[in-house]
């Protein structure tokens, strides 16, 4: 329901704005500041991305993992849309993950809320990892695809078997 409302909510919003600020200063300033906007953000991107992969190489160059920069990367790469996103709400939305304390603020959030959701999975009755309810069937099976039983041919391509 949320996403459906953001999804109707933010054009419209957007939309209202481009008039708004377009009666205010003009339609060409108004254009011209959307495109202004997406090249000062893509530029701003480009630095940090460029940062973010080369944190990610000193991570990998000493035998680590760089999760941490996977998750900035990704939350860049989320910036970097809303940001060619023609409208002023996304581009503040954009600008404000490319501030590195508010995009570790978003993570934390995202972490805590995929957290909730796991507890709640197991909660349900669900398994975390591998270790919790795997059961085992041991068992001996016979192939009996290939042979007749009795020596009665299969009927219509499937087996009746008789006891």
């Amino acid at each position: 329901m949320f996403p459906m409302f953001l999804f109707l909510a933010v054009p419209a919003a957007e939309i209202y704005l481009f008039v708004e600020v377009g009666s205010q200063i003009g339609a060409w300033l108004t254009i011209g500041m959307i495109f202004a906007t997406a090249l000062v953000g893509g530029a701003i991107l480009r630095q940090q991305g460029r940062q973010m992969i080369a944190r990610a190489r000193e991570q990998v160059a000493k035998d680590k993992l760089p999760v941490a920069e996977f998750a900035h990367g990704a939350v860049l790469v989320l910036a970097a849309f809303l940001l060619l996103t023609p409208g002023f709400i996304t581009d503040v939305l954009g600008a404000l993950l490319l501030v590195p304390v508010l995009r570790r603020l978003v993570l934390s959030t995202i972490l805590v809320a995929i957290r909730t959701r796991i507890h709640k999975f197991e909660a349900w009755g669900g398994h975390s990892d591998a270790s919790h309810g795997d059961t085992v069937i041991d068992g001996d099976f016979k192939d009996i695809s290939g042979s007749e039983t009795d020596g009665t041919p299969p009927v219509d391509g499937k087996r009746i078997d008789r006891d």
